[in-house]
């Protein structure tokens, strides 16, 4: 636990550090004003509001808001950190150094998959939750009487979306250390940009509801399958292939 520590403070002050990192959180600042401001807005303006047969076109809202506001902002964090870190550390022989102290692989690939989500995932908390607090004190609550976040919603967007994140974060993590990042990196656009067409094109054709136990539980299955897929691999993170990806084997 003390090296994966370790390996989380390097990597998280060196992310913290970064441009890219203060232009994340700047954008997610504009996604905060963007999306509170704009739903509230568009909300007020509307007549039917307060009327009992919108209740399921509210919950519909913040469902989308749950799911979507954390998964652009932990993608953001996987497609610009995954793969360049590790990709400069093989470079300049970081990693073969590293792997040759008592600092086990595993601890190694755990300590920089925590410092890249863990940081995306207090960020994304933080913003949707301001914004279903505006988008409900605001605009909801003053007209329904009530607070509108239904559990499935929530439990999507803040732990299975989460983990489907941090899953697929870690696979691009592990084939980092043993193959090419450049080539690792892959899942990521094909998990991120399936996501968000695919979401979207779904709820456009009313076949996907964010708020839905059936849609929780098929979204739970998937991130399963994807987590044993990591399980699967990381089977194949040792010294050995480690050092021969360095030198480009």
């Amino acid at each position: 636990m003390r090296e994966i520590l370790i390996i989380f403070q390097r990597d998280f002050r060196e992310i913290r550090q970064s441009n890219t990192f203060r232009i994340i959180c700047a954008l997610s600042l504009l996604l905060l004003v963007g999306v509170s401001l704009g739903a509230s807005i568009v909300l007020n303006r509307q007549s039917w509001l307060g009327e009992t047969a919108a209740r399921p076109f509210l919950v519909m809202i913040t469902g989308i808001i749950t799911y979507f506001v954390p998964l652009f902002i932990l993608m953001a964090f996987v497609w610009a950190f995954a793969s360049l870190p590790v990709t400069r550390e093989k470079a300049n022989g970081n990693i073969e150094c590293l792997i040759a102290t008592p600092i086990s692989p595993r601890t190694l690939w755990l300590g920089k998959s925590l410092a890249i989500f863990l940081p995306g995932f207090l960020i994304s908390c933080i913003v949707t939750c301001i914004i279903i607090l505006i988008i409900n004190l605001s605009t909801l609550m003053p007209v329904t009487g009530v607070f509108i976040l239904p559990l499935p919603g929530l439990l999507t967007g803040f732990i299975i979306n989460p983990l489907l994140i941090f899953g697929t974060l870690s696979l691009i993590i592990l084939l980092s250390l043993i193959s090419n990042p450049d080539v690792a990196v892959a899942p990521s656009f094909l998990v991120g940009f399936g996501l968000m067409i695919g979401m979207m094109l779904g709820l456009a054709l009313g076949v996907i509801s964010f708020n839905s136990w059936i849609f929780l539980g098929g979204y739970l299955g998937g991130t399963f399958a994807l987590w044993m897929v990591v399980l699967h691999f990381s089977r194949y993170l040792v010294t050995e292939r480690i050092v021969l990806s360095s030198k480009g084997d």
